[in-house]
Parts: structure tokens; sequence; C-alpha cells
């Protein structure tokens, strides 16, 4: 077919295709930028034959899920985006500077999934930071990161994010992204890598830009089509089907790249990945469902579930759940709230302590990790600890309070006696007074000889009325779900790249093992825009 050289009218061939106005475009916050997206590729071919037991006939596929029986639309394309996110907007734009003919189908109404929430991103050696004379060198971040990751990581995956960072700024910058022109090291971690965005919101500063930079070059998206399914011919990639309201929608491509932002919204997933959901909430998109991983996975691409790692934080139910923005120097709730642990003894169901409780001092989201395999996890302190540490404003106070007499989840209870806080969750009084007393032993020793917690950290749980919370999850996104080389593409169980198939952002991120480092301030978005970059480069040249 030939390709349209011009852009459709909305009202007219958009509504000719089945594509509404509204949908086609998108929502709210991208009005603007929905009516500049351009529509190059060629018309639906209408549907497929199908064959006699009712799935469609497809001559040369011989591996891949069973096709659909009844086929609404037909799309050509040589590169079919699946995601726009943080990633999958780099590699839009990317693909658009190379020159290549592409669609990018995005679930939601809008672009930019979770990045929306992210502040900023990670860099060595910008501009930027040599001109306030910030100068780090590529060994000394990779070490500190494997070495934070116990070496389980392939340091080229971060060679090549960090000789390639300060790039990835410059081009941002040429794309029209904003930032404000601090870099810290992003409340604690190890360099000052974290370039902050406009405002300190991704959502101003990378996503609002990057959508204009999408309208200004014309690329396709097609809004509120989920691909659920990819299409193989002789062990090659060649294309997915989608849902949308044109119905089933088949895409023909070369080659496909996965963007859709990882599993950190269904909570089906990350039980498989081995965490309690009783109290789990999902802080980002429920967008990012972990299409990309149930897609890849079905067509024989390596499972990196198990290894992958969290963005995840302790939560108490009862508490307000987290704004991202608004709560993250909260004292009650936030990043170093009362669960993030600290100056409180933490227990398990069996009321054993099961890891020092300052862990947030060495890596925020490590606190999670040793507690993934326990039934239940506890936290309790007393009244001293919690206005010392925990209320110490009025604001503080009263959300604390209110969440208190408030509480519909049975998560937070106070109690006059240390006996009634075993009662309340139905804990072995016996063995949980044992492990007070034990706590409040090592307090007034001012060493803690069991676990090593610090000693400024070690107060006894002495002054009542006391209090204990049943622990749940702030669940913010996952790294990575399939395996990926170097260069984006998806890994077989044999370690050898499907041809035409690529992972980026939280879709394939390799950068990491079981522990997510977040020490090194910024390195998750840096590699939603390196790998979306990489891959659609990589895309160009397969193609």
């Amino acid at each position: 077919m030939m390709e349209k050289k011009t852009t459709l009218s909305i009202d007219s061939e958009a509504d000719e295709r089945g594509l509404s106005r509204r949908a086609f475009l998108g929502l709210s916050a991208t009005a603007a930028v929905a009516a500049g997206v351009g529509l190059t590729a060629c018309a639906p071919k209408g549907s497929a034959e199908s064959g006699a037991d009712g799935s469609k006939t497809d001559s040369g596929a011989s591996q891949g899920p069973v096709a659909p029986s009844k086929i609404d639309a037909t799309y050509d394309t040589d590169l079919l985006i699946i995601g726009g996110g943080g990633s999958g907007l780099a590699c839009a734009v990317q693909a658009s500077l190379n020159k290549t003919k592409f669609i990018v189908l995005e679930k939601n109404t809008m672009l930019g999934g979770n990045a929306n929430f992210v502040e900023g991103m990670f860099a060595i050696n910008s501009k930027a930071a040599l001109e306030k004379g910030i100068e780090i060198t590529t060994a000394k971040i990779v070490e500190d990161k494997l070495v934070r990751g116990q070496h389980r990581q392939n340091a080229a995956f971060w060679i090549d994010l960090c000789e390639k960072s300060a790039g990835n700024i410059e081009w941002c910058l040429e794309q029209g992204v904003l930032y404000n022109g601090v870099i810290d090291n992003y409340h604690g971690g190890l360099h000052p890598t974290f370039h902050w965005f406009k405002d300190g919101k991704s959502s101003v500063g990378y996503v609002k830009p990057m959508i204009k930079r999408v309208e200004d070059l014309g690329v396709e998206v097609h809004f509120e089509t989920a691909a659920f399914q990819l299409i193989m011919k002789d062990g090659v990639i060649a294309g997915a089907y989608a849902k949308s309201k044109q119905g089933t929608v088949q895409y023909n491509a070369k080659a496909v790249v996965l963007a859709t932002g990882g599993f950190g919204g269904n909570p089906e997933l990350i039980a498989k990945q081995g965490w309690n959901t009783e109290h789990l909430f999902c802080v980002g998109s429920e967008n990012a469902a972990g299409d990309a991983y149930k897609m890849a996975t079905e067509i024989g691409a390596k499972d990196f579930m198990q290894e992958s790692s969290q963005s995840i934080l302790y939560m108490i139910p009862a508490l307000p759940k987290i704004d991202f923005h608004k709560d993250a120097l909260n004292p009650v709730n936030g990043y170093f709230g009362i669960a993030a642990g600290g100056p409180v003894l933490w227990v398990n169901e069996n009321c054993e302590r099961f890891t020092r409780e300052n862990l947030t001092e060495d890596n925020l989201v490590l606190q999670c990790i040793p507690g993934r395999d326990n039934k239940a996890n506890y936290t309790i302190f007393d009244q001293k600890i919690l206005d010392t540490f925990f209320t110490t404003t009025a604001d503080a106070k009263k959300m604390f309070d209110d969440a208190l007499a408030n509480d519909k989840t049975g998560t937070l209870v106070k109690a006059n006696s240390i006996a009634e806080l075993a009662k309340a969750f139905e804990l072995d009084e016996k063995a949980f007074k044992a492990t007070v007393d034990r706590y409040n032993e090592l307090c007034k020793s001012g060493a803690d000889v069991d676990l090593g917690k610090t000693a400024e950290k070690m107060i006894a749980i002495e002054n009542g009325p006391y209090y204990i919370a049943k622990m749940g999850y702030s669940f913010f996104f996952e790294t990575g779900g399939v395996a990926t080389d170097k260069e984006r593409r998806v890994l077989d169980n044999d370690k050898k790249p499907i041809p035409g198939l690529y992972a980026i952002g939280n879709d394939g991120n390799m950068n990491y093992r079981h522990v997510y480092t977040i020490n090194m301030p910024g390195t998750a978005m840096g590699n939603q825009v390196n790998s979306g970059r990489e891959a659609a480069n990589h895309a160009a040249d397969y193609l």
C-alpha cells in the first residue's frame, strides 16, 4: 500500500475508520497535543479471512498463540511501539528522528504513564553538572551499584547508561525537556546524579514537552488501544493484535518495541513475584498491568520476574495513602514515616525481630525485602517514640489521630499494655513480651548486639500508651519483567534474541537484580530515556 502523505481530517476519515475524535486523540491534558497528532499509516484493510475452525488463517505462522478468529481492522507499519510512557515517548521521538515508519499504541487516553510521577533523571558529567564542578567517573557509579547489588548485575548495562547519560540530557534538552537546574543526591543518595525536572515534576518537565514533541513530529498514536498478543511468523516478530473501539485490530509490523510500563499496577503479578497483596497500594498507574510480560513470555521470552527488583515501601493501611508529590517527606506516612522503621520495633507473625529496623539508612527500598516471606509484619512503638520522631507537628499529629480514630482496616491499634498489643492481632503473648523485653534490654545497654541497629535509634518501648500496626505495601514500580540484551532485544529461554522484539523501560530493565538500588538517584528514569532511544536506534538498524 502507498503511504498517505496528508494528515487525516479528525471529523471525516478518523470517524470513517471507527476511531472517534475522543478515542483517537486522547483526552484532558493531551487535548492540545492530540490536535497535532498526524496519521500517516495505511488505512485498515478490513477483516481477515477465517479458517474452517473459526481461527484466523495466517499462512507462514509457525509459532506463538492462536490468532483471534475475527479481525475488525488491519494496519501496516515497519515498527510498532506498544506503550507511550517515559520510555515509549523517548523511543517514539528517536524513531521519528530516524525517519522510521511506525505507530504508537497507548491503552490510556493520554501519553506519559508512570513517568508523570518521576521527579528527575540520572546523569553523570552532563554540561550542567560539570559547570557546577560535579564530576564522577563511570567506574565509581558502577562499582557502588554493583556492590549494593552483590555484583549480580551485568556491569555492561551500567557502563552503557553512564557513558550515554550526559548525551541523553542534551538530547532531552534538544527535544524541549525542562530541568530546574538543581543537581543533587535526591534526599541522601550516594552521589549528586539527580537532575531535577522543572517544578520537581516529570509531568511538567518531561512528559508535557515530549508530548508536544510527538505532536510536532506528526507521530501516529492510537489511544485507547491495548495490545494483547504478539504475532510470530517463522520465528520472527510480525506484529501484534490489539483491542480498541474498532474491535480487534491486527498490526502488521517488522519489529515491535514493548514499553508498557511493567507490571507494577497488577496485584496478581505482584503476588506472583512473592508479595502479600492483602494490604497493597499500587501507587502508579493500573495501566502498568504486565501486558508486555504476558505477551512476551507467551511466545517464549525468558522470564525475568523472580530476578527483577521493585520500588516498594512499607505502609500502614490505616494511614492516608501516600501522595507521591505531597507526602514524600511527611513524618507520618511519607518515605521516612512510621512504617519506614528507625526508632521502632519490627516483628513478624512469630513475634521475632527479622531485620534491623533502620534499613532505610542503607537503601530506602531495602526495608521490605527481609520481611517479604513473612506471613505478616508489625511495627511497635509507644507514645514517647510517636511524639519524638513522628507526630512532631500539629498537622502530623492530626493525621495520625484521625487515622487511629477512623481506622476501618483494623491495622492500627492503641493499647495500655504490651499484652493488649499482642491480643489485638492474636499474637503469642509470651513470645511477644519476650521479644519486647529483649529489645528494651538492648536499648538500655546502648548496643544492639543482635542486629546492629545504631544506638540513637534504639529507644525502649516502655512509656504507654502503646501502639502496634500491621504493615502493608506501597508498590511504585518494578524493574524488569523479561530478559533483554544491551541492544534491548528480548531474549528467549536459550538467551538468544527473538528477532524483531525489543523491551524497554520497566518491561526490560536489566540494571538491577532483586534489590532496587535507589542510592544512585534517577537511574530508573535515566534508563527510560536511554533504553527508549537505544531500542529505536537498534530497531532502525534491524529494519
